[in-house]
């Protein structure tokens, strides 16, 4: 009885213990196969993860990628701007300069002119420039910026580098009117670089010629002859450039002045010594 309870009792401890076996194998089994498909599910959630993140992120980034490029280009186009104001100040500053350094260029060489203009018989009173010039409607004349403070009185003669322009024919402390020898109210005489010829001229209507008002002897002159001043009556000073024949007409002749009335600028109030 006894030996029978204890075959019994080892008979299930064989069996609880291959039952035991049992278990723990599938036991195993199932870790080892839940591991293996964890790391599978783990993949994949990471795989979906990175799919599903990448355009999220780059639809978020999106915006602040444009930003950033925008703000750029605004501090870019800020900095140009900047840039090219700085430049046209440049280039204003620059033509300034440029624009005097024209005029004195000018002006220098008007006045070197005017000095090699200059013969021994006239004395200069005061070299100036032109204030303003009537219009073509009224007499022919110009305002220079000299008067009886400088010298300048009435009945002086004017010139430029190019030759006879006018007569002063009234004068104020600082300023004085000049009749330009275009006026038909003007009479000079004149005579030829051989002084075998002698006339008067004056301006015709429109102020773009001077004509012959008296010829002495009835001689005329040869197109292409220059006129000089001749100094008859001491109105003016002798050998002063005034201008060339252009064309001999039955009652005398006309010329072309010297002067260019039309782009006075820089002037000289003579006397004769």
């Amino acid at each position: 009885m006894f030996y029978r309870k204890k075959i019994r009792h080892l008979t299930k401890a064989k069996n609880l213990g291959k039952l035991y076996i049992t278990v723990l194998f599938i036991l195993t089994f199932l870790l080892i196969l839940f591991n293996k498909a964890d790391y599978i599910v783990v993949k994949k959630i990471k795989s979906l993860s990175t799919d599903v993140l990448n355009p999220v992120s780059t639809f978020v980034t999106s915006p602040v990628k444009v930003a950033t490029y925008t703000v750029n280009k605004i501090n870019e186009m800020r900095f140009l701007q900047q840039d090219n104001l700085k430049l046209k100040e440049e280039v204003k500053r620059l033509k300034k300069w440029h624009t005097l350094a024209i005029k004195n260029q000018r002006e220098n060489n008007a006045l070197k002119k005017l000095l090699n203009s200059t013969t021994n018989n006239i004395a200069i009173i005061k070299t100036t420039t032109i204030t303003s010039q009537s219009p073509d409607i009224y007499a022919k004349s110009i305002f220079i910026k000299a008067g009886v403070n400088h010298g300048v009185l009435e009945d002086l003669v004017v010139i430029n580098e190019r030759g006879l322009i006018g007569k002063v024919i009234s004068s104020s402390e600082n300023n004085s009117r000049v009749l330009l020898i275009n006026d038909q109210n003007s009479s000079v005489p004149v005579t030829t670089m051989s002084k075998k010829f002698n006339a008067i001229i004056k301006g015709t209507t429109d102020g773009k010629y001077l004509t012959s008002t008296f010829v002495k002897d009835e001689k005329k002159p040869k197109i292409g002859d220059v006129l000089l001043t001749s100094g008859n009556a001491r109105i003016f000073p002798s050998d002063i450039l005034v201008g060339k024949v252009i064309k001999i007409t039955e009652d005398g002749f006309l010329a072309l002045p010297y002067v260019d009335f039309n782009n006075l600028e820089f002037v000289q109030v003579i006397n004769i010594k």
